[in-house]
């Protein structure tokens, strides 16, 4: 049989990273991709050497890995070994003595300790919920062939960006990771990413039935078909996107805005932030900068009080739509606001009606990218780093039985209350 890989698949063997992940999306070839790298280290890279091959459970990585081994690896080459002691492993005879690839699965961490590999497959490795089950197998990459790279290699679909897989790989380019929105890199991890369609192998229809079955949401198209990183159960913003909402701060500079308002949200021990939001002529609102501080002072001359100055001169604000919980600060504020030409006051503070605004606008953006749609949208700098990872993780409140319930969870949403302040300001007019 020949191996044909798709464009990703072959972007993912041809990256020189140490550590890779190949994030993709049902039928993109995942576990065709591990177990392909897993023979060229056994043969090529590491001959002689130890290799691990791994998988959240062993009836994972057996009915998925093991079977795709067997469909691409001629039987002759190699043999299933079954030790009491050690477990299951593949033996590969090489001219520099056999290659060892031992199968574990990541249930009982503990008994992964002991192994000296040259490199890593983890094949599911997002099905993995415990980061420290995949610290263990990191860390026995430890002796492989003199003067060559050893490798760790996960496959497997992205969850959200809370998740272990994530937080080793990133979500993304932007901050310490450069690339693009399918291939990023920050030293010595890179990943690579796939959609279902991206492999041009698959049945024609398989990719429609797949969104065509009952139950295959927006959000779970998007996650286990486009490959993107899933939102947090109970997200109240489950619209938000970095693909359809974050726009390069370079792009918003020099542009000329109908509306300027800053929203501010009070903070001591959790952060107080004040946003700007501009309205441009079509009336889409967008977030272009973020102050973000703890244990900051609500005075004039001192803590806040230069922020606000500085906000207001650069950013050109009009309006400080402030929490209304605050009426000392919002006098403050408004002395601040006054010297320079802008006011400050309590904003109008319907929780819910805020959201059904910022929810309606981040549809919009969405929608936009299918058609010539015009109605007002929502975006957000990619300056605006905190804002972003609310967005992502303000979530609705559970009840004691574990439901969710409509309200939001009153912690991690300074930024949206500052947002939604704003929001509510520049849409004052709107039905």
């Amino acid at each position: 049989m020949i191996y044909a890989p798709s464009p990703r698949q072959e972007a993912f063997h041809a990256c020189s990273a140490a550590w890779r992940w190949y994030c993709a999306g049902y039928g993109s070839g995942k576990t065709t991709a591990s177990v392909i790298e897993a023979v060229r280290a056994a043969t090529v890279t590491h001959p002689g050497y130890v290799g691990i091959a791994a998988a959240p459970t062993y009836a994972l990585l057996f009915q998925a890995w093991v079977a795709e081994w067997e469909r691409w690896v001629p039987r002759a080459a190699w043999s299933l070994r079954r030790d009491p002691l050690t477990g299951p492993r593949i033996e590969m005879p090489t001219p520099q003595g056999p290659s060892v690839i031992y199968l574990r699965s990541t249930d009982r961490p503990s008994s992964n300790e002991g192994i000296n590999a040259a490199w890593l497959c983890f094949d599911e490795a997002s099905r993995e919920n415990d980061r420290a089950a995949f610290d263990v197998l990191a860390s026995r990459v430890r002796r492989g062939y003199p003067g060559r790279q050893r490798t760790i290699i996960l496959t497997g679909p992205p969850m959200t960006r809370r998740h272990w897989t994530a937080q080793e790989f990133g979500s993304g380019p932007g901050g310490e990771y450069t690339g693009d929105a399918l291939t990023w890199r920050s030293g010595a991890r890179a990943v690579v990413r796939a959609r279902t369609r991206d492999n041009p192998h698959l049945p024609s229809d398989y990719e429609a039935n797949l969104r065509a079955r009952p139950g295959a949401s927006r959000a779970w198209c998007a996650q286990w078909l486009d490959a993107e990183f899933g939102a947090m159960e109970g997200q109240v913003y489950e619209a938000f996107s970095r693909e359809h909402h974050v726009v390069p701060a370079a792009s918003l500079r020099g542009r000329q805005w109908r509306r300027i308002v800053a929203g501010v949200d009070w903070g001591w021990a959790h952060p107080g932030v004040c946003i700007v939001a501009a309205q441009d002529g079509h009336g889409d609102i967008y977030v272009l900068h973020e102050e973000v501080h703890q244990r900051r002072v609500v005075a004039e001359d001192t803590g806040w009080g230069p922020t606000w100055r500085d906000v207001i001169r650069t950013w050109r604000v009009q309006e400080l739509a402030c929490d209304p919980s605050g009426p000392g600060n919002i006098t403050v504020c408004g002395a601040v606001a006054g010297s320079l030409g802008a006011r400050a006051y309590g904003a109008d503070n319907r929780v819910d009606e805020g959201i059904r605004r910022v929810t309606t606008r981040l549809e919009r953006a969405t929608a936009r990218r299918g058609g010539p749609a015009r109605e007002p949208a929502l975006y957000v700098s990619d300056a605006c780093l905190h804002t972003i990872g609310e967005f992502e993780s303000y979530s609705r409140k559970r009840a004691r039985d574990g439901s969710l319930l409509e309200a939001p969870a009153e912690v991690g949403d300074d930024a949206m209350d500052a947002l939604r302040y704003a929001v509510m300001a520049l849409t004052r007019y709107d039905a």
